[in-house]
C-alpha cells in the first residue's frame, strides 16, 4: 500500500526546475491528509536523484530545499499536525525504500531532519503540544458512506457526531467505551473538532477514504509515539526530544492533572500547587519502581511454590501467586488496549510479558486438572511447566536496569534463568552442582553434552530447551551496539506509552 502510494505521489507531480521548488503553504487549520500530501510531494522533490544520510542533509543542496521549507513552516504555520505528519512521512517511506537506490531512506532521513529543526525554533510549551498531542480522528457526516464503511473505518454518523465531538484531548482518566477492540488492534479512540480531517458535512472522495485507511492507525497517537512506530531513531536521539521523554520519565511533563473520573488528558508542565498528589503515581518513574517491587514479590512467590511443591493441594504461597499472575495479566490487557496493540508492541519486554502470562495459565490449568483427576504425572508435568517460567521471569526482573543489556549481565542472567529451569526439571536425578556444570559447559559450546543429558534432565522438554540454550548467547555476541541516545529514546518512549 505505501509503495503504491510512492508511486501514485510520483504520477501526480508535474515536471518541475529542481533548482526552484515551490514551497507549500500549510493553513493553521489545514487538516491532516492535506498536511501529509503537501509534504510528500515537496520531500519527492527535493530528494529526487542523489539518497543522504541524515549527517549529510545539513551541506548537501538538498539541505537548502529543507531549510527552506523549514523557515517556511517556522515563520507561517502553526498547524499542529507538522511533526505528525513528517513522521508518518517517515514510516511511510521507509515501507517504501526497495529498489530505489536508497532514495525514500534519503527522504525519511529528510523527514527527520525538517521535524527536528523545526522543534529547535520553537519555543518550549508548543515542543510539548507538536510532539504530545494526539492526533484525532476524522468525524464524517457524509450520507456516501454505507453503513458497512462506517462500521469498518471507524467513521462517526451523522446522528453521533456530536456523541463523538467532544472527545480527544478532553477523554475522562477512566472512560467506559466499546471500542476496547479497535484500540487494541491498533487503533485509538474516536474523536473530533474544529482541525479534524474533513468539516462537518464534507463528501468522502476516494482518493481521501484510501489515505485514511492507510493512516487510521496513527489516530488517537501523539508525534512521539508516531515517531516510535516509524523508528525515527535520529529523531528521537536529538537533545530536544530527549528532553521531552526525559520530563516524561521524572514527572516533569504530566497528562493527568489528578485521578478523578472527571480528569482529563492533557500534556503540561506539573504544578506542585495545584497538581493532585496521588496523580503521581502515574509517573513513568514510580511506575517503574512499583514495578519492579511486584516483580520480586512474584520472583519470591514463584520460589516458594517450586521449593513447596505441593501435590496433595493448594497452599497459602501457591493461592498468593495465582492473584499475581491473574494482576498481571489485567495490568498487561490493560495496557495493550489503551496503547493499541500497534504501539504495545514496540517493547519488546511487553511481548515477554506475554510469555510469563501464558506460562502461568498453562501451570493454573495443568495443576488445576491434575488436582481435579488426583493424577500424579499430570501434577508433576504442572510443576515441569512451571519451571520453565524462570526462562522468562528471571531475566525480565533483570531488564528494569539500565546495565542489562550489556553482555556479561545478559550471559549471567540466561544462565540463572536456565539453571533454575533445569534444576527443577531434573530435581529427582541431577543434584545442583552439576546441572551447574552441565550447563556452563553447553552455554561454551558443548551442544553434544546437552543433548546426551537432554533425556535425564526431562522427556518431555529436555530436548527442545538444549536446542534453545545456545541461541541466547550466540546472539549477544554476533550483535553490534547502537547509539546509546537512540535505541534509549526507542526503549523508553516504548514504555511510557504515552
Amino acid at each position: 500500500m505505501a509503495s503504491f502510494g510512492m508511486e501514485s505521489s510520483m504520477a501526480s507531480l508535474p515536471p518541475v526546475d529542481q533548482d526552484h521548488i515551490e514551497v507549500p503553504i500549510i493553513d493553521d487549520n489545514e487538516p491532516l491528509i492535506e498536511v501529509v500530501r503537501k509534504l510528500q510531494n515537496y520531500m519527492i522533490q527535493a530528494v529526487s536523484e542523489v539518497s543522504y544520510s541524515f549527517e549529510e542533509l545539513r551541506f548537501s543542496p538538498c539541505g537548502q530545499k529543507l531549510r527552506l521549507l523549514l523557515y517556511s513552516l517556522a515563520e507561517n504555520s502553526h498547524n499542529p499536525c507538522i511533526i505528525s505528519a513528517l513522521m508518518i512521512l517517515k514510516w511511510e517511506f521507509n515501507n517504501a525504500a526497495e529498489n530505489d537506490w536508497g532514495l525514500n531512506e534519503g527522504r525519511g532521513y529528510a523527514c527527520e531532519y525538517v521535524a527536528w529543526q523545526f522543534l529547535c525554533h520553537i519555543n518550549q510549551r508548543e515542543t510539548i503540544e507538536y510532539l504530545l498531542e494526539e492526533l484525532p480522528s476524522p468525524v464524517y457526516t457524509s450520507i456516501s458512506l454505507t453503513q458497512a464503511e462506517r462500521g469498518a473505518s471507524g467513521f462517526a454518523a451523522a446522528g453521533d457526531e456530536q456523541s463523538f465531538q467532544r472527545e480527544g484531548e478532553r477523554t475522562p482518566l477512566l472512560l467506559h467505551s466499546s471500542s476496547s477492540l479497535y484500540r487494541f488492534f491498533g487503533g485509538k479512540r474516536r474523536a473530533g473538532s474544529t482541525s479534524d480531517i474533513a468539516n462537518s458535512g464534507s463528501n468522502v472522495s476516494s482518493a481521501d477514504a484510501y489515505e485514511l485507511m492507510k493512516y487510521s492507525m496513527f489516530f488517537g497517537l501523539s508525534a512521539l509515539e508516531i515517531a516510535a512506530i516509524a523508528e525515527a531513531k535520529k529523531f528521537l536521539s536529538q537533545k530536544v526530544v530527549q528532553k521531552v521523554i526525559d520530563n516524561i520519565w521524572n514527572g516533569e511533563i504530566v497528562f493527568w492533572d489528578s485521578l478523578s473520573v472527571h480528569s482529563t488528558k492533557k500534556p503540561q508542565f506539573f504544578n506542585k500547587r495545584t497538581a493532585d498528589p496521588y496523580s503521581r503515581l502515574r509517573v513513568p518513574v514510580y511506575r517503574k519502581a512499583f514495578e519492579a517491587a511486584f516483580f520480586v514479590s512474584f520472583l519470591f512467590l514463584y520460589y516458594a511454590v517450586l521449593v513447596e511443591r505441593k501435590s496433595t493441594g493448594i497452599g497459602i504461597f501457591e493461592t498468593l501467586m495465582y492473584i499475581w499472575i491473574a494482576a498481571f495479566a489485567y495490568d498487561e490487557f490493560s495496557g495493550m488496549t489503551d496503547a493499541g496493540m500497534v504501539f504495545y508492541q514496540m517493547d519488546f519486554w511487553s511481548v515477554w510479558n506475554i510469555a510469563i502470562i501464558g506460562t502461568g495459565l498453562a501451570f493454573m490449568i495443568i495443576r488445576v486438572i491434575g488436582l481435579g483427576k488426583k493424577s500424579d504425572y499430570i501434577t508433576d508435568l504442572s510443576f515441569d511447566i512451571l519451571s520453565l517460567e524462570a526462562l522468562f521471569l528471571v531475566p525480565r526482573i533483570c531488564s528494569l536496569t539500565k546495565a542489562f543489556f550489556r553482555f556479561i549481565p545478559v550471559i549471567v542472567v540466561l544462565y540463572l534463568g536456565f539453571l533454575t529451569t533445569f534444576t527443577m526439571l531434573a530435581r529427582d536425578r541431577l543434584s545442583l552442582r552439576q546441572m551447574s556444570w552441565i550447563l556452563v559447559k553447553v552455554f561454551f559450546g558443548s551442544n553434544v553434552l546437552g543433548f546426551d543429558i537432554a533425556h535425564d534432565i526431562s522427556p518431555i522438554f529436555g530436548y527442545g530447551l538444549m536446542c534453545v540454550v545456545p541461541v541466547p548467547f550466540y546472539c549477544c555476541c554476533c550483535t553490534t551496539p547502537t547509539p546509546y541516545c537512540a535505541t534509549d529514546a526507542m526503549g523508553r518512549a516504548g514504555r511510557i506509552r504515552l
